[in-house]
Protein backbone atom coordinates (compact mmCIF):
# COMPACT_ATOMS: atom_id res chain seq x y z
CA UNK A 1 0.00 0.00 0.00
CA UNK A 2 1.17 3.55 -0.71
CA UNK A 3 0.88 6.43 1.78
CA UNK A 4 -2.59 7.44 0.57
CA UNK A 5 -3.96 3.94 0.94
CA UNK A 6 -2.48 3.63 4.44
CA UNK A 7 -4.16 6.91 5.45
CA UNK A 8 -7.46 5.66 4.03
CA UNK A 9 -7.24 2.46 6.06
CA UNK A 10 -6.37 4.37 9.25
CA UNK A 11 -9.26 6.77 8.61
CA UNK A 12 -11.64 3.82 8.17
CA UNK A 13 -10.41 2.29 11.43
CA UNK A 14 -10.78 5.63 13.24
CA UNK A 15 -14.30 6.19 11.89
CA UNK A 16 -15.42 2.62 12.59
CA UNK A 17 -14.16 2.60 16.15
CA UNK A 18 -15.45 6.12 16.84
CA UNK A 19 -18.93 4.78 16.03
CA UNK A 20 -18.16 1.85 18.32
CA UNK A 21 -17.23 4.13 21.19
CA UNK A 22 -20.53 6.00 20.87
CA UNK A 23 -22.89 3.05 20.39
CA UNK A 24 -20.96 -0.16 21.13
CA UNK A 25 -21.24 -0.99 17.41
CA UNK A 26 -19.00 -0.27 14.47
CA UNK A 27 -15.32 -1.11 14.23
CA UNK A 28 -15.10 -4.34 12.22
CA UNK A 29 -18.30 -3.88 10.14
CA UNK A 30 -17.09 -0.48 8.94
CA UNK A 31 -13.31 -1.02 8.78
CA UNK A 32 -13.07 -4.55 7.36
CA UNK A 33 -14.62 -3.77 3.94
CA UNK A 34 -12.11 -0.94 3.39
CA UNK A 35 -9.09 -2.99 4.44
CA UNK A 36 -10.35 -6.00 2.47
CA UNK A 37 -10.29 -3.89 -0.71
CA UNK A 38 -6.50 -3.76 -0.48
CA UNK A 39 -5.56 -6.98 1.31
CA UNK A 40 -8.45 -9.43 1.01
CA UNK A 41 -11.11 -10.51 3.47
CA UNK A 42 -9.06 -13.07 5.41
CA UNK A 43 -6.24 -10.55 6.01
CA UNK A 44 -8.67 -7.81 7.02
CA UNK A 45 -10.56 -10.05 9.46
CA UNK A 46 -7.33 -11.18 11.15
CA UNK A 47 -5.91 -7.66 11.48
CA UNK A 48 -9.06 -5.88 12.70
CA UNK A 49 -9.68 -8.60 15.31
CA UNK A 50 -6.81 -7.16 17.37
CA UNK A 51 -8.01 -3.53 17.79
CA UNK A 52 -11.57 -4.83 18.10
CA UNK A 53 -10.58 -6.88 21.17
CA UNK A 54 -9.01 -3.76 22.71
CA UNK A 55 -12.08 -1.60 22.06
CA UNK A 56 -14.58 -4.22 23.24
CA UNK A 57 -12.68 -4.90 26.45
CA UNK A 58 -12.50 -1.17 27.13
CA UNK A 59 -16.24 -0.66 26.58
CA UNK A 60 -17.12 -3.75 28.61
CA UNK A 61 -15.20 -2.44 31.63
CA UNK A 62 -16.53 1.11 31.21
CA UNK A 63 -20.17 -0.09 31.24
CA UNK A 64 -19.90 -3.01 33.70
CA UNK A 65 -22.50 -1.45 36.02
CA UNK A 66 -25.20 -2.99 33.76
CA UNK A 67 -23.91 -6.55 34.19
CA UNK A 68 -26.55 -7.73 36.71
CA UNK A 69 -29.45 -6.87 34.38
CA UNK A 70 -27.91 -8.50 31.29
CA UNK A 71 -26.30 -11.65 32.74
CA UNK A 72 -29.28 -13.96 32.14
CA UNK A 73 -29.09 -13.31 28.39
CA UNK A 74 -25.32 -13.41 28.10
CA UNK A 75 -24.57 -16.79 29.70
CA UNK A 76 -26.41 -19.01 27.15
CA UNK A 77 -25.27 -16.71 24.35
CA UNK A 78 -21.60 -17.11 25.25
CA UNK A 79 -21.76 -20.91 25.62
CA UNK A 80 -23.18 -21.46 22.14
CA UNK A 81 -21.12 -18.59 20.72
CA UNK A 82 -17.86 -20.39 21.41
CA UNK A 83 -19.03 -23.40 19.39
CA UNK A 84 -20.20 -21.17 16.56
CA UNK A 85 -16.90 -19.29 16.43
CA UNK A 86 -14.91 -22.46 15.87
CA UNK A 87 -17.18 -23.36 12.96
CA UNK A 88 -16.99 -19.82 11.59
CA UNK A 89 -13.17 -19.72 11.55
CA UNK A 90 -13.16 -22.97 9.58
CA UNK A 91 -15.63 -21.43 7.11
CA UNK A 92 -13.45 -18.30 6.78
CA UNK A 93 -10.46 -20.38 5.72
CA UNK A 94 -12.40 -22.63 3.33
CA UNK A 95 -15.31 -20.83 1.57
CA UNK A 96 -16.20 -17.64 -0.28
CA UNK A 97 -17.99 -15.26 2.11
CA UNK A 98 -19.81 -13.07 -0.45
CA UNK A 99 -23.10 -14.95 -0.20
CA UNK A 100 -23.03 -14.67 3.58
CA UNK A 101 -22.37 -10.93 3.32
CA UNK A 102 -25.44 -10.43 1.13
CA UNK A 103 -27.67 -12.49 3.42
CA UNK A 104 -26.51 -10.58 6.49
CA UNK A 105 -27.03 -7.23 4.80
CA UNK A 106 -30.59 -8.17 3.81
CA UNK A 107 -31.30 -9.48 7.33
CA UNK A 108 -30.18 -6.22 8.91
CA UNK A 109 -32.23 -4.09 6.52
CA UNK A 110 -35.33 -6.17 7.26
CA UNK A 111 -34.79 -5.64 10.99
CA UNK A 112 -34.48 -1.88 10.50
CA UNK A 113 -37.79 -1.83 8.60
CA UNK A 114 -39.40 -3.97 11.34
CA UNK A 115 -38.22 -1.50 13.98
CA UNK A 116 -39.32 1.61 12.09
CA UNK A 117 -42.81 0.21 11.55
CA UNK A 118 -43.30 0.13 15.33
CA UNK A 119 -40.46 1.72 17.39
CA UNK A 120 -42.20 0.91 20.68
CA UNK A 121 -42.30 -2.82 20.02
CA UNK A 122 -39.86 -4.98 21.99
CA UNK A 123 -39.23 -8.68 22.51
CA UNK A 124 -40.55 -10.05 25.81
CA UNK A 125 -37.96 -11.20 28.35
CA UNK A 126 -39.08 -14.85 28.18
CA UNK A 127 -38.77 -14.89 24.39
CA UNK A 128 -35.43 -13.11 24.58
CA UNK A 129 -34.05 -15.75 26.94
CA UNK A 130 -35.15 -18.52 24.59
CA UNK A 131 -33.46 -16.78 21.67
CA UNK A 132 -30.19 -16.11 23.50
CA UNK A 133 -28.59 -19.50 22.74
CA UNK A 134 -29.37 -19.58 18.99
CA UNK A 135 -28.37 -15.92 18.72
CA UNK A 136 -25.05 -16.73 20.37
CA UNK A 137 -24.38 -19.61 17.98
CA UNK A 138 -25.19 -17.45 14.96
CA UNK A 139 -23.02 -14.63 16.29
CA UNK A 140 -20.13 -17.03 16.82
CA UNK A 141 -20.35 -18.36 13.27
CA UNK A 142 -20.39 -14.82 11.93
CA UNK A 143 -17.48 -13.49 13.95
CA UNK A 144 -15.36 -16.49 13.03
CA UNK A 145 -16.23 -16.36 9.33
CA UNK A 146 -16.43 -12.61 8.71
CA UNK A 147 -15.06 -10.83 11.80
CA UNK A 148 -18.53 -9.30 12.29
CA UNK A 149 -21.17 -10.56 14.73
CA UNK A 150 -23.19 -7.33 14.96
CA UNK A 151 -25.93 -8.48 12.54
CA UNK A 152 -27.07 -10.96 15.17
CA UNK A 153 -25.83 -9.54 18.49
CA UNK A 154 -26.83 -5.93 17.85
CA UNK A 155 -30.25 -6.67 16.41
CA UNK A 156 -30.95 -9.07 19.29
CA UNK A 157 -30.10 -6.58 22.04
CA UNK A 158 -31.54 -3.60 20.17
CA UNK A 159 -34.88 -5.43 20.11
CA UNK A 160 -34.86 -5.39 23.93
CA UNK A 161 -34.84 -1.56 23.88
CA UNK A 162 -32.01 -1.27 26.40
CA UNK A 163 -30.65 2.07 27.59
CA UNK A 164 -27.15 2.98 26.37
CA UNK A 165 -25.15 1.53 29.29
CA UNK A 166 -27.00 -1.78 29.16
CA UNK A 167 -26.82 -2.02 25.39
CA UNK A 168 -23.11 -1.18 25.13
CA UNK A 169 -22.24 -3.65 27.89
CA UNK A 170 -24.48 -6.34 26.39
CA UNK A 171 -22.91 -6.18 22.93
CA UNK A 172 -19.35 -5.65 24.19
CA UNK A 173 -19.24 -8.89 26.21
CA UNK A 174 -19.95 -11.30 23.31
CA UNK A 175 -17.92 -9.12 20.93
CA UNK A 176 -14.93 -9.30 23.30
CA UNK A 177 -14.98 -12.99 24.22
CA UNK A 178 -15.97 -14.27 20.78
CA UNK A 179 -13.30 -11.99 19.34
CA UNK A 180 -10.68 -13.55 21.60
CA UNK A 181 -11.86 -16.99 20.52
CA UNK A 182 -11.55 -15.87 16.92
CA UNK A 183 -7.96 -14.64 17.45
CA UNK A 184 -6.92 -17.86 19.18
CA UNK A 185 -8.57 -20.00 16.49
CA UNK A 186 -6.97 -18.01 13.67
CA UNK A 187 -3.57 -18.28 15.32
CA UNK A 188 -3.96 -22.04 15.79
CA UNK A 189 -4.92 -22.47 12.12
CA UNK A 190 -2.05 -20.35 10.78
CA UNK A 191 -4.05 -17.19 10.19
CA UNK A 192 -1.43 -14.89 11.77
CA UNK A 193 2.11 -14.02 10.82
CA UNK A 194 4.40 -11.20 11.96
CA UNK A 195 3.06 -8.76 9.33
CA UNK A 196 -0.57 -9.27 10.36
CA UNK A 197 0.19 -8.95 14.06
CA UNK A 198 2.14 -5.74 13.41
CA UNK A 199 -0.70 -4.31 11.30
CA UNK A 200 -3.20 -5.20 14.02
CA UNK A 201 -1.16 -3.46 16.71
CA UNK A 202 -0.75 -0.35 14.53
CA UNK A 203 -4.53 -0.30 14.02
CA UNK A 204 -4.88 0.01 17.80
CA UNK A 205 -3.41 3.53 17.68
CA UNK A 206 -6.50 5.28 16.20
CA UNK A 207 -8.68 3.20 18.54
CA UNK A 208 -6.86 4.56 21.59
CA UNK A 209 -7.26 8.11 20.26
CA UNK A 210 -10.95 8.12 19.29
CA UNK A 211 -12.54 5.82 21.91
CA UNK A 212 -12.47 8.21 24.92
CA UNK A 213 -13.92 11.03 22.81
CA UNK A 214 -16.65 8.78 21.42
CA UNK A 215 -17.62 7.42 24.85
CA UNK A 216 -17.98 10.96 26.17
CA UNK A 217 -20.34 11.85 23.31
CA UNK A 218 -22.35 8.63 23.71
CA UNK A 219 -23.07 9.31 27.36
CA UNK A 220 -24.79 12.58 26.44
CA UNK A 221 -27.36 10.96 24.12
CA UNK A 222 -30.95 10.42 25.24
CA UNK A 223 -32.38 6.90 25.07
CA UNK A 224 -34.48 7.67 21.99
CA UNK A 225 -31.65 9.37 20.14
CA UNK A 226 -29.32 6.52 21.06
CA UNK A 227 -31.76 3.95 19.62
CA UNK A 228 -31.80 5.77 16.28
CA UNK A 229 -28.02 6.26 16.26
CA UNK A 230 -27.63 2.50 16.72
CA UNK A 231 -30.13 1.96 13.92
CA UNK A 232 -28.10 4.26 11.65
CA UNK A 233 -24.91 2.31 12.38
CA UNK A 234 -26.72 -0.95 11.63
CA UNK A 235 -27.97 0.49 8.35
CA UNK A 236 -24.49 1.63 7.34
CA UNK A 237 -23.07 -1.78 8.20
CA UNK A 238 -25.82 -3.46 6.15
CA UNK A 239 -24.98 -1.34 3.11
CA UNK A 240 -21.28 -2.17 3.48
CA UNK A 241 -22.08 -5.87 3.68
CA UNK A 242 -24.24 -5.72 0.57
CA UNK A 243 -21.58 -3.68 -1.25
CA UNK A 244 -18.82 -6.17 -0.44
CA UNK A 245 -21.05 -9.16 -1.24
CA UNK A 246 -22.36 -7.86 -4.56
CA UNK A 247 -19.25 -5.96 -5.68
Amino acid sequence: MDAGEILLVLAAVAFGFFAKGVTGLGGPPLAIPVLATFMGVEYAVAVIAIPAALANGWLMIENRSAEADIRRFLIPMMVTGVIGTLLGVWLLLTIDDRIMSVLLGVFMLLYIVWYLLNPERKIADRTAQRLAAPAGFGAGVLVGATGVSAPVVATYFHSLRLARTGFVFAVSVPFFFLGLMQIVSLAALGGYDQARITAGLLACIPVVIVTPIAMSIGKRLSVQVFQYVVLAVLGLAAVRLLWSGLG
